[in-house]
């Protein structure tokens, strides 16, 4: 009895020493390496990287090399710099590192081993520019194209204020140059706006970036919480999305990115462990419903394994909703289905862990045909149309007529010259009525209070947005326009 208990603690030691130990990629027999490859690796890499500001304005880009140990978990431990850049962007490449979790552990004789790996990580250079007491300074030509600082061809110069994260601080200001003087020729105002959606949490969020005359956003939009902290960052022209845009996850790591290009936008999604989630594109111009815009490239589970390659293979998506019989308790929802040359094909399902709700769908080639849901406590509904957003009654035409019998203009609003357009968010509710009115474009008191009062006359007028057969409320935002000329 002794000898057989003296041989299980044995092996116990023997297995804590093997996992004390830390080998290097020539003494296992299966080297570590991140889930889903090198290239999805550096992808998440340069997703997540923000070269701070100072090395930003230096233009400085290089190599730097860092070197750890790839645990049983998945995770790097014992992060150290082997080739440094500088303080800052070591520090930054750290951060990131230590955000993915979900590296292939190493294997010898059998067993998950501890492995000490090195990761390259790359700082891409950039065209410098000045920062000095907390302002970025720019300058262009007559044509308003960037120049270097010296340059004759210097027409006008830009003041952008900013934060040692990059975030603006203050009114972006535009001077142009007249002999020795700079005269300001355009101001761009900082503004900071409370969102109308407010966090997972139920905490505000915030807006902010720089607004044209117009109040239309210009440039980069940052969402940050109470505390600043970056939520959302994304890329307007005269008030429209262009260019990227990027969700954060509350550890700071990217969660979703989207980039623009003429009538594409790409869209890149990561698990919270840093997992590649899904790569998907969608066509921006799609001028029938009967089209299909939206086209899967890639999809990965949250351990790494591929479940669509190429466009082609078998989804199953699982995430946690709010259960349709008892709405204060949580249940696992599963879609599942083929993706056949990036869309959807032949039969796919979706169903509540609890059994409370179920659907079941048609699609050829992307397109759907019809389908079947059932929610506890209801009849089945059967659908030939995905989703159908609300509608006031008449159209746009009847729309139109309704503001034009109810709205006013102030008459403080006139003396003082205000005018712009007044954006308010509301809910088409399941029967038609509006609720949870709420400025989130504001410019004028009077005005503001105004369009309100128009939208909540509007109540009762709506035909309610149905979602796989059942009315649904909608979030909906508007623009009332006040125009003094």
């Amino acid at each position: 009895m002794k000898t057989w208990l003296l041989s299980i603690l044995l092996l116990g030691y023997t297995s804590v020493i093997a996992q004390q130990n830390v080998y290097q990629s020539f003494e296992v027999d299966s080297a570590a390496e991140p889930r889903g490859g090198i290239t999805t690796f550096n992808t998440f890499l340069q997703a997540n990287l923000r070269k701070p500001i100072q090395a930003e304005a230096e233009g400085k880009g290089g190599v730097i090399v860092l070197s750890g140990v790839v645990e049983p978990d998945g995770h790097v431990s014992n992060l150290t710099t082997i080739k440094s850049l500088r303080p800052d962007c070591d520090r930054e490449a750290m951060r990131v590192v230590n955000l993915f979790r979900v590296w292939k552990p190493a294997q010898k004789g059998g067993q998950i081993v501890r492995q000490q790996v090195s990761i390259p990580v790359v700082f891409k250079p950039n065209t410098p520019f000045i920062y000095q007491k907390g302002t970025m300074v720019a300058y262009f030509d007559a044509n308003k194209q960037p120049v270097p600082v010296g340059s004759d061809l210097i027409v006008y110069r830009q003041i952008m204020p900013l934060d040692t994260n990059g975030l603006p601080t203050d009114d972006l200001v535009l001077y142009k140059k007249d002999g020795k003087v700079w005269d300001e020729s355009y101001r761009d105002p900082f503004v900071r706006e409370k969102k109308g959606q407010p966090s997972s949490s139920g905490r505000p969020v915030y807006s902010i970036g720089y607004q044209s005359a117009v109040r239309n956003w210009n440039g980069y939009v940052y969402t940050v919480n109470q505390t600043g902290k970056l939520m959302q960052e994304a890329h307007y022209t005269d008030g429209k999305l262009s260019g990227e845009q990027v969700v954060y996850y509350t550890s700071g790591m990217v969660a979703e990115k989207q980039e623009y290009a003429d009538t594409k936008k790409t869209m890149t999604s990561w698990y919270p462990n840093g997992q590649i989630k899904q790569v998907q594109q969608t066509n921006t111009r799609v001028l029938s419903n009967a089209l299909v815009s939206d086209f899967m490239t890639g999809l990965w589970d949250s351990t790494g394994r591929q479940m669509v390659k190429e466009g082609n293979g078998w989804a199953s998506l699982t995430q946690r909703v709010k259960s349709n019989s008892d709405t204060i308790r949580q249940t696992s929802y599963v879609e599942q289905g083929a993706y056949q040359n990036g869309t959807k094909q032949g039969m796919w399902t979706g169903r509540y862990g609890d059994g409370s709700y179920f659907y079941e769908e048609h699609y050829n080639k992307g397109i759907f045909q019809t389908g079947k849901a059932y929610s506890a406590g209801a009849d089945t509904v059967r659908y030939d149309e995905l989703e159908q957003q609300p509608k006031f009654s008449g159209g746009m035409p009847g729309l139109s007529e309704f503001l034009q019998k109810t709205l006013g203009y102030p008459a403080d609003a006139q003396r003082s010259g205000a005018q712009g357009k007044v954006f308010v968010s509301f809910v088409v509710c399941a029967d038609g009525t509006l609720c949870d009115y709420e400025v989130f474009k504001s410019v004028h008191p009077s005005l503001d209070r105004e369009a309100v009062r128009v939208v909540q006359k509007m109540s009762g007028y709506w035909t309610p947005g149905m979602q796989r057969g059942r009315r649904v409320p909608v979030k909906y935002n508007m623009p009332i326009n006040f125009t003094l000329y």
